[in-house]
């Protein structure tokens, strides 16, 4: 295939509208791409990098413009930095784009009005490829910021010793549907089994109860069997039940000897659900905390009472809960549970505002 060069930039559709109103547009002179077609990898990174910063795959509002070959003929010189600034005539335009069908569908409406032909097409696979990277990067850089917060010692850029990366974490806990591994290890099976274990449950969320049923669902998840179809556990487990019933739910577990003698059983009798990661308590605390994400129920004090209930005895089970958590909240709602962790009383999110 022949390729050929064209000199394009991304612009807002703020930065559009102003074009095609007033005739012209001011921008920086490293704005403007020189693209081979198609388009390279690197090149659309730089092209979508230069744009200014706007909400991550927005495509309402980026557009692409391929200008004519003399552009830079075209343009005049900024006072105010003529080195670097010019200001571009409508008429150096050879061609609009929009990143998406969808999109063109919202913008071709301004477009017909000033009599501009707003094409689609070209940049919408280079696009979409450029908001993943960037997702992904945003993705991990909050997750390691949360664990931050918390003083966890842990390098996300690493892999797990489970051979999962710390990215499919954030996805799975993102999406229950992603499948990463044809047969799932315990953290797979477990966030992806979140919300219908939290179902299941639900009718003892407020009670030191929770922490028994989560894993008593854990395991049926985990096995495909119904660990107290076995009559002596299942007598065992359900006169623990309704002793923690009584007792309101605690990040640091039930003191009750009755419960915590059914968690040790259900450990015991099912040992090959558990991990040095993945125990009775990370599999109540995960259920909980990512769940509540998910529903934008989740509370910053309840949040730093599970951490806290997990790091005092295993370091990657706190790492795992902050992760699935960023994952689940995303980075935007993430970073505003970052500020509130960091004050000196944390305040609920304003789920309001998301």
């Amino acid at each position: 295939m022949t390729e050929t060069h064209v000199s394009a930039v991304a612009i807002t559709a703020s930065e559009w509208r102003a074009l095609i109103g007033y005739g012209e547009l001011r921008l920086a002179r490293r704005r403007v791409q020189q693209l081979t077609k198609p388009v390279a990898a690197k090149e659309s990174n730089r092209l979508f990098s230069w744009t200014p910063t706007t909400v991550l795959g927005d495509g309402n509002d980026l557009l692409v413009l391929d200008l004519v070959e003399d552009w830079a003929s075209m343009t005049r010189k900024h006072p105010a930095h003529p080195s670097e600034l010019l200001v571009i005539p409508v008429g150096a335009v050879k061609t609009h784009h929009c990143v998406g069908a969808a999109y063109h569908a919202y913008l071709s409406g301004e477009a017909d009005r000033e009599g501009v032909l707003l094409e689609h097409g070209q940049y919408d696979a280079v696009w979409s490829q450029w908001v993943a990277e960037q997702s992904t990067s945003h993705e991990l850089t909050t997750a390691q910021e949360l664990l931050n917060a918390f003083g966890i010692d842990m390098d996300i850029r690493r892999k797990r010793p489970d051979g999962y990366v710390w990215l499919d974490i954030i996805r799975l806990a993102k999406n229950s549907k992603t499948a990463v591994k044809s047969q799932p290890k315990q953290v797979e099976s477990l966030l992806r089994a979140v919300r219908g274990i939290s179902t299941a449950i639900s009718g003892v969320h407020g009670s030191t109860a929770y922490d028994i049923a989560a894993n008593v669902e854990w395991i049926a998840v985990r096995t495909g069997r119904d660990p107290l179809k076995k009559k002596a556990l299942r007598e065992q487990i359900d006169k623990a039940l309704e002793s923690a019933s009584q007792s309101p739910w605690s990040a640091r577990g039930s003191e009750s000897e009755s419960s915590i003698e059914a968690i040790k059983l259900l450990e015991v009798t099912y040992p090959k659900v558990y991990t040095g990661e993945i125990t009775p308590s990370t599999v109540s605390h995960v259920v909980r905390q990512v769940m509540a994400a998910k529903d934008r129920t989740l509370q910053p004090v309840d949040f730093i009472g599970s951490i806290h209930a997990l790091n005092g005895s295993s370091r990657d089970a706190a790492a795992l809960l902050c992760v699935a958590v960023s994952g689940a909240l995303g980075p935007l709602i993430s970073k505003r549970l970052i500020k509130s962790l960091q004050m000196v009383n944390p305040v609920d999110l304003d789920w309001e505002t998301f």
